[in-house]
């Protein structure tokens, strides 16, 4: 049965109708809108989907959305933005060529939960 739930996500509070066991990743994309985080194997082996809870990389896939509830919640664009880019974006633009550039989003994700810690 749904039921409402309130996430903040990316500085942002937002009130969702949502199953307690639908995908943090499900709440992202369809009811939020948002572009990003990405399906990918809905296994949490790939990162496509990973997102931080509260600092930490998670695989929203596998993640309830009634287990994001209080949490800040930070996607790839909360990350940072092209005028003020996270420091784990500096180093990947700077120490990668164009062509690495093209690797899947989530490797920039992951390591910025590093940085935090």
């Amino acid at each position: 049965m749904a039921e409402k739930y309130s996430l903040r996500v990316n500085g942002a509070a937002h009130t969702i109708e949502a199953d307690p066991d639908m995908p943090l990743l499900y709440a992202l994309r369809d009811d939020l809108g948002m572009s990003n985080p990405h399906f990918g194997c809905g296994l949490s082996q790939c990162g496509a989907c990973t997102v931080h809870v509260d600092g930490v990389a998670t695989r929203s896939c596998v993640t309830p959305v009634s287990k994001a509830v209080g949490h800040e919640i930070t996607t790839l664009q909360g990350l940072g933005t092209p005028d003020h880019p996270h420091p784990i974006q500096t180093a990947y633009v700077e120490e990668t060529s164009p062509a690495m550039r093209l690797l899947p989003k989530w490797l920039d994700h992951d390591g910025g939960g590093l940085l935090e810690h």
